[in-house]
């Protein structure tokens, strides 16, 4: 991976699979907003992965990690990017927003501010859901006992 996203589990547990983007453009590094690793992303009803934009309280359909460093060349020229799609696998990453979260918390997708851009990472699960949140997992590890990184493990459940 990364210096964003790190595997904490064996990788031949989990299944990559290439996916389209619905916006290409996200995978060129000098793109205002590019894609970094570990971000999540949604499925959409086309079958490519989008940004997505749900409710503050979280993501409602389910939402993958992108699994590969920025600029990539080879994810450019074909216009798709790995993601971790099967497989339950345990995480560190700094696309999140820890605030609140605490040890055995479930965790969704939703956006958080990274270097002052806006992406799609993981915060606590909502004190009031909305209703239809995906969690995405578990925290197993806390940001200031893991070199700022929350470590998680994946297993998605609906509200």
């Amino acid at each position: 991976m990364g210096p964003n996203f790190k595997l904490v589990s064996e990788f031949q547990t989990i299944h990559r699979r290439p996916f389209e983007l619905a916006v290409p453009a996200l995978l060129n590094p000098n793109n205002a907003n590019p894609l970094l690793d570990g971000e999540f992303l949604e499925l959409t009803s086309a079958y490519k992965m989008a940004r997505g934009t749900g409710p503050s309280t979280g993501a409602t359909v389910p939402s993958f990690a992108y699994a590969a460093e920025r600029g990539r060349y080879e994810t450019q020229a074909i216009g798709k990017g790995p993601f971790l799609y099967m497989g339950d696998y345990e995480a560190d990453t700094l696309i999140m927003d820890a605030t609140g979260i605490t040890l055995g918390m479930k965790v969704v997708v939703a956006n958080v501010t990274i270097a002052t851009l806006t992406r799609r990472g993981l915060v606590r699960w909502p004190a009031t859901p909305a209703g239809g949140e995906v969690s995405v997992g578990y925290v197993t590890r806390l940001p200031a006992t893991n070199n700022n990184f929350l470590r998680f493990i994946r297993a998605f459940s609906a509200a």
